[in-house]
This record gives structure tokens, sequence and C-alpha cells, in this order.
């Protein structure tokens, strides 16, 4: 009698303990969805890829670190294609999945279509890379930690006049990412001119055609200026370098930060050597934090990650600090974020402005020996 009781005790045990487990299995919290959005596939896809990992390996550390107060989270990403239509269609795609909020989209082009989405369905777009003035200055549900075009074309035309001494120079841009060429060339010439300056030409060409580069090369040429502002992707930036040795043209080259991966190096070559620009994110910089990062990105990706990578990761930090003040929760997530004043990001501290543009300082960069060499530091009053 006393062993059936006993038999039955344990039964009863062990149903109980599977009924709990069972219901701690339900009651488990649900993650955190984080969207992002980029161009995955296509020429401009290593951009994007490294703007993924980035942001991947974040979500990574923070949900072993116990995630947003014991909720994880969950990166699902969207290819944008590289194009407006596919920023838009990424977004409602993201936002039919549940997201919190996006990171993205590289290009300033498909950043300002995707927002158009992002803002209807009203939903906070954080972006890493879209430097766009257009998206400055204003109330809105966009965010972002990298440098507007104003700072950047700005402190490009003030080191080229002060510091270079170089009083001419053209300008070639390209149209299919005019929300970022445009007003990065624009700002350039306004300060390039009000310090002494002149402009002697202005080449626009669109890359999703098949750009005659030897004829704006020659126009520039014919123009006698002393020196050539390169504003397009990696792989175009590399094919008007190399036209312009072609031609056997030798002025100085600057370019933006848009340029800076490894498809500028394996297209370009030595057609490169010297070539100058401006940057918001200094991935030379010799801090701790930045030092682990590469490691561990190199040591996951087994590659080398660049400025994407880098900003990517630090933006999907600070997204998670404003998490946490909000406990996931969308609400009130952009109002934390500017409130945040004290986050170290890889390079240094970042914060945000009332209007939620990134407060950063800047730096000059050179290519020399095939990579681009930090030469001087821009600090921007915080």
């Amino acid at each position: 009698m006393m062993a059936k009781m006993t038999q039955k005790f344990h039964l009863a045990f062990v149903c109980l303990m599977v009924l709990l487990v069972c219901l701690s299995s339900c009651m488990e919290k649900p993650p955190i969805r984080i969207g992002l959005a980029a161009q995955l596939t296509g020429k401009q896809a290593d951009l994007g890829i490294q703007l993924r990992n980035g942001v991947q390996l974040a979500v990574d550390e923070i949900n072993v670190s116990g995630g947003i107060n014991g909720r994880n989270l969950e990166l699902i990403f969207e290819d944008d294609l590289g194009i407006p239509q596919g920023a838009k269609d990424a977004q409602n795609k993201l936002i039919d999945k549940g997201v919190v909020a996006i990171i993205g989209h590289f290009t300033s082009d498909q950043t300002l279509a995707g927002y158009e989405v992002a803002h209807k369905r009203g939903v906070l777009l954080f972006s890493a890379t879209a430097s766009t003035a257009l998206m400055s200055g204003i109330e809105d549900l966009f965010y972002r930690t990298v440098s507007s075009t104003d700072a950047l074309g700005s402190g490009l035309a003030t080191y080229i006049i002060e510091d270079r001494s170089i009083s001419t120079i053209a300008i070639i841009y390209d149209e299919d990412n005019n929300s970022y060429s445009e007003p990065l060339a624009n700002s350039f010439t306004d300060t390039y001119r009000k310090s002494g300056g002149i402009i002697t030409h202005v080449e626009k060409f669109s890359s999703s055609q098949d750009a005659d580069y030897s004829q704006s090369v020659a126009k520039m040429k014919n123009s006698l200026a002393d020196a050539v502002l390169i504003i397009a992707s990696p792989h175009d930036t590399a094919l008007i370098a190399q036209t312009i040795h072609l031609q056997n043209w030798a002025p100085e080259l600057f370019t933006s930060a848009w340029a800076q991966s490894e498809t500028l190096f394996q297209t370009g070559g030595q057609t490169l050597e010297g070539m100058e620009t401006i940057v918001g994110f200094d991935v030379n910089d010799q801090t701790p934090e930045l030092d682990e990062f590469k490691q561990k990105y190199q040591q996951i990706y087994q590659t080398h990650p660049i400025f994407s990578a880098m900003e990517g990761y630090e933006t999907m930090h600070m997204l998670a600090v404003a998490l946490q003040k909000t406990n996931g929760s969308a609400e009130n997530l952009g109002e934390e974020l500017v409130g945040i004043q004290d986050f170290i990001g890889l390079s240094g501290p970042v914060k945000l402005d009332a209007y939620g543009d990134v407060i950063r300082n800047l730096a000059i960069q050179k290519v020399i020996d095939g990579e681009f060499v930090t030469i001087k530091k821009l600090e921007i009053a915080q």
C-alpha cells in the first residue's frame, strides 16, 4: 500500500514538474524585433552587408548580456535593392513583421524613400550612414549617428583651402544618390567660395546608366582645376580616378566618405594613391572599444570591418540604451535617444541634438600605400 502511494506521489511530482516547465516555456517573453533595411545585393552590396553584420554583432552581444530587461533582441533584415521603391517595400515588410524601430538605409536617396513609409506608419528610423542635410533640423521620427552633408562638405572645403592651399577645384557627382551628392556638393561649394576658392566646373552623371567618364574628365581637365572632388560610390570613384590617370592629368584627388570600401581599392589600384577624404567616423582610432570590435568582427566574419559595420554596431548599441529606458517599447523611443548624454561609441562620445542629428568629431584621411590613413582631426563643439 505504501509503495503504491509512493509511486503515485512520484508520478504526481513528475507531472507537476512537466506542467511547470510547460508554463514557464509558454510565459517566456517574446523577443523585441529590430528591423534593418539596406542594399544586400548589387554593386554596393558590400557596404550594406557590412552594415548588417555590425548590427547583428551588437544584437548578439546585447542578448548575451541579458537583452533588454530580460527580453532578447531579434534582428530582421530586408534588401532594399539600392532603389527607392525597394526601400519602401523593405520598410513595409519590416513594419508588417512588428519591428519597434528600423536601422537603415545605407544611401540618402533610399533613406528618404524609406522614411516616407516609416513616417506614415509611425515607426522610428535610425540611420548609421545616411548623411543628407535634407533631413537635418526637423522634429520627426528620423535619427542618425552619422554627420550631415553640411558638416562634411563645409569641413572638407575649409581643410582644402586652409591646410592644402588649393584655390581651384572641379566637382563630379552621381545624381542617382542626389539627396546625398547635391547637398554635399552645395555645402562644399558655399564654404569653398566664401573662403576665396574657385569652382572651375561641376559635372553630373548617372551611375545607373553607362556614364561616359572620359568626356566628363576631359571637361574638368579643360577647366584647369588644380583638384577634383569625386562624390560617388566606391566603384564609380575608382573608375573616375582611373580615367583621370589615363588622360595624363594629375590633379589632387578628394572624395566623399561614401567611397570607402575594399571595392574602391580593388578597382582603382595605384591611381588612388594620395586621394583624401573627410569622415564622420574614424576607423583608424586607437580606442580599446574599436580595437576589440575589429578583432571580434574579424574572428566572426573572416574579413576586415569597414566604416558601415562600425557605425551599424554603435548605432544598435545606442538604440539598445534607449530601449532599456522604454522597456522595449517603441513609445517615447526618440525622446530617450535624444536624452542619452554619456554614450561612448567605438571612436569616442556620441550624442544627438534636439532634432536627432549627431554631434561628433570629424577626421581627414589620405590614401597611403593602398589604405586610408588619418592625417588630421577636426573637433566639433559638443
